[in-house]
């Protein structure tokens, strides 16, 4: 059995808080900034993956099967509406501000509504660092979402162990890797390589491969040893964080990779150990910020690409402005927007207990498992 059970873990909340705010300062809201920031997606990428695939398996191993039906109505109503109001509010800032630029603007929310968002950046099919920018990440996560639950589920229902499936996503992310590099080694334009989905795959393959990996069997000694592996990781990951480029060539032969390894062990310690990590990671303004991390992400792109306090509050505190209207909006859209379809979306959890209609084959072996850089062309550094 996982350690991870299919409930609410607070330091994974930390965790967000802790990607959210890099990404934020990466970005520059704030009068300071870290070069390697633009990390934090990643950690949002192996969340995104470890979580997703801790909750599929749970659902099979209980029920024998996943209801694909009810996955895809989960992320559509957790992403969904607070995505539409602010794709609704860069329509109304285009308007306001660059009118002659609506028309583009709109086909330019066509793109983020299909979830192509990082394609039409990783082509050049249009560069602009306009509002929906930023949804390049979210579209890989739902690039990921839509093919990534029938592939397990389809493995699973095949009888394939989680140890086969676990080295099937070994050689994948490996391959992707080399992928990576090759285009690299081939002169390929740095948007192709960070913002395309078959070369930045790797990050939430990592997270579905550390899900699949049981924590009750260890022995307390191995645990023990996750936990030291754990703080090792944090602290290569905030040297990292802290000197950075998103230039820097290892990134794009095996440094995303090796990356997305450290961040899966700390997601994993995360997720299924008590320790003076996941004590940090539990700190409460950390997992308020991770609340609200969806909502912050969208809108303080939008504040910083469109707002201006600059004659009200001076030069000095305009960023500092703008980052307390970005915090408060996504507040909002937090408490008031995505709240409730959070509860209606509830209706289409899996709670954990096999559906009646759904008898459990008792013969089955029953082993419970559980942007942040917007960039142009390859010489200019945002």
């Amino acid at each position: 059995m996982h350690g991870f059970k299919a409930k609410h873990v607070p330091a994974l909340d930390g965790l967000r808080g802790v990607a959210i705010l890099l990404v934020v300062t990466h970005h520059q809201l704030i009068p300071f900034s870290f070069s390697g920031g633009f990390l934090g997606v990643d950690l949002f990428f192996v969340l995104s993956g470890f979580l997703i695939t801790t909750l599929l398996l749970k659902e099979f191993h209980a029920t024998n099967s996943i209801s694909l039906k009810d996955f895809y109505l989960r992320r559509a109503l957790r992403l969904g509406p607070a995505l539409l109001i602010y794709l609704i509010a860069s329509l109304i800032v285009t308007y306001a501000l660059h009118p002659e630029d609506l028309a583009r603007e709109f086909r330019l929310v066509g793109y983020a509504l299909a979830y192509a968002t990082n394609w039409r950046m990783a082509f050049g099919w249009d560069l602009s660092l306009d509002p929906t920018a930023i949804i390049w990440s979210l579209s890989i996560e739902e690039q990921f979402y839509l093919v990534w639950p029938l592939l397990l589920l389809t493995s699973l229902a095949l009888g394939l162990k989680r140890r086969h499936i676990a080295i099937g996503l070994g050689l994948v992310i490996t391959l992707i890797m080399l992928h990576r590099y090759q285009l690299w080694s081939a002169n390929a334009e740095l948007n192709r390589l960070y913002y395309g989905t078959d070369t930045r795959a790797d990050a939430p393959l990592m997270g579905c491969l550390l899900a699949l990996v049981p924590m009750a069997a260890w022995s307390s000694a191995k645990q023990q040893v996750l936990k030291i592996a754990a703080i090792a990781a944090a602290c290569v990951l905030i040297y990292l964080i802290a000197t950075v480029e998103y230039t820097d060539a290892f990134l794009y032969q095996w440094g995303y990779t090796g990356i997305a390894a450290l961040a899966g062990i700390v997601t994993w310690t995360a997720g299924t150990q008590q320790s003076r990590l996941v004590n940090i990671l539990e700190w409460r303004p950390l997992r308020w910020f991770g609340k609200i991390s969806y909502a912050l992400y969208l809108w303080h792109w939008l504040l910083l690409k469109s707002a201006t306090f600059y004659y009200w509050v001076g030069p000095k505190w305009d960023p500092w402005a703008k980052c307390a209207a970005a915090i408060l909006i996504s507040a909002i859209s937090f408490y008031l927007i995505e709240l409730p379809f959070n509860r209606l979306k509830s209706r289409f959890r899996f709670d954990g207990k096999p559906h009646p209609t759904e008898p459990i084959d008792t013969s089955r072996n029953k082993q419970k498992i559980p942007t942040a850089v917007i960039i142009q062309p390859r010489e200019q550094n945002v």
